[in-house]
């Protein structure tokens, strides 16, 4: 005869109503909604000072646990239209990246590729870490991956109607992609 346990039958029921999530680190960038899978971001520190970030170069170093880090600029690398330069210039102090960008704190999101390479991200405010049920996942068509103004994306993530959608970026386009950038076009005439 079965015995009939009651927090036997609880677990049965809490299995068969649990959803497959996915844990999210989550940031803005030119009001757009980002997100990564935990498992690439590393660590999220304040950040620090940055050398080599001249005007429109988009790859600048800082040091990180007393090693050269490769700091991208993210949002340079994510948008087809280069935003607004938010380094510029030889080296920068987080003091004066605080004082040019009006911004109380800077955060460099460490992200390792599937090949265990790290670089930086850097992001104007701390992201959020979100839960996110794997039914909230849909690709993008191949027109908006061609197309669109936004690169480096894996997915989109609709949470519900009422919120705009999240990009998952794939961390591995977002390291990769220095070869895949279009060259800088000189805009000033010669001669």
């Amino acid at each position: 005869m079965a015995v009939f346990s009651p927090l036997t039958s609880r677990r049965r029921s809490t299995t068969r109503n649990a959803r497959a999530t996915q844990q999210l680190i989550v940031f803005r960038l030119e009001n757009e909604g980002f997100a990564l899978p935990i498992r690439t971001v590393q660590k999220v520190i304040p950040m620090g000072q940055v050398y080599g970030a001249s005007e429109g170069a988009g790859v600048s170093l800082t040091l990180y646990q007393d090693q050269e880090l490769i700091v991208i600029d993210v949002k340079r690398r994510i948008f087809r239209e280069a935003p607004k330069q938010y380094l510029s210039g030889g080296s920068l102090s987080p003091q004066s990246t605080k004082q040019l960008k009006g911004v109380a704190e800077r955060y460099l999101l460490i992200v390792q590729d599937s090949q265990g390479k790290l670089v930086g991200l850097p992001i104007d405010a701390p992201p959020s870490l979100q839960r996110v049920p794997e039914s909230a996942f849909s690709p993008l068509t191949s027109d908006y991956i061609n197309e669109g103004n936004i690169r480096c994306v894996s997915a989109l993530i609709i949470l519900n109607n009422d919120e705009p959608p999240l990009f998952l970026l794939n961390p591995n386009q977002l390291i990769h992609s220095l070869q895949a950038l279009p060259p800088r076009v000189n805009l000033q005439s010669s001669g």
